[in-house]
């Protein structure tokens, strides 16, 4: 049976890999984008996620036209990177708003189509909310707190029939770069989440970190690792 299924930041990166997973499953696939991507396959609702009243008017329409939501992946982030004592007020203050403003108005708009269709929030989240390093004021900083909201809402919406899965993944290779094939694929990942979405209603992984299976090696090992951390 196909499901809906509404992913931000759809139009590109890890977000297009978890359409395109989807969509092949049969699945019926909402973008809501601030860039649209003209995909026939993809249906696609203008949204800009600093927005939050945006936000609840993309939602309502998706749900509206299509009967309900049975899928949400809240996957849309920025990077913002810089040390703490010199990072812009606008680079801090826009990571807040996309990277977790965005998925809390987000969740507020999709909780009663999700209660009601006993669906699946996914977070995507990041290594940087569990490992924190130089430079990652904004993004690990907000990537920690998203990860804290996720396990509130699953808290708050598990006894309502709602599975919430966070997912915090590690390099992925989202744009070509030179010497990125050891970078987990974004295909890859939307197939993972597929996988979860078709598990039994009784049981839900809340917690799912992916590392890459053969990362760059360190020049160094061992306790010496300590000596950088």
């Amino acid at each position: 049976m196909a499901r809906i299924v509404v992913i931000t930041g759809a139009n590109r990166g890890l977000g297009r890999g978890i359409a395109e997973a989807f969509h092949a499953r049969g699945d019926v696939v909402v973008g809501l984008n601030r860039t649209l991507c003209g995909e026939n396959w993809l249906r696609e609702i203008p949204c800009d996620l600093r927005d939050s009243e945006a936000i609840r008017k993309a939602v309502a329409v998706a749900a509206g036209d299509l009967g309900g939501i049975d899928v949400v992946v809240s996957n849309a982030g920025i990077r913002r990177f810089g040390p703490v004592d010199e990072i812009s007020p606008e680079d801090w203050e826009e990571s807040l708003t996309v990277n977790l403003r965005a998925p809390f108005y987000l969740t507020q708009a999709v909780a009663p189509h999700l209660i009601q269709a006993k669906g699946l929030l996914v977070y995507v989240g990041s290594h940087a909310g569990l490992h924190p390093f130089e430079g990652g004021a904004a993004y690990c900083v907000t990537k920690a707190a998203l990860h804290a909201l996720a396990e509130v809402a699953l808290f708050d919406l598990r006894h309502r029939d709602v599975r919430v899965v966070t997912l915090a993944p590690g390099a992925i290779a989202n744009r070509p770069l030179p010497d990125d094939e050891w970078k987990i694929r974004p295909r890859d990942i939307g197939e993972l989440l597929v996988g979860l979405a078709d598990l039994p209603a009784s049981m839900v992984p809340t917690q799912v970190k992916i590392s890459p299976s053969r990362p760059k090696k360190l020049p160094f090992r061992g306790i010496d690792v300590l000596q950088y951390m």
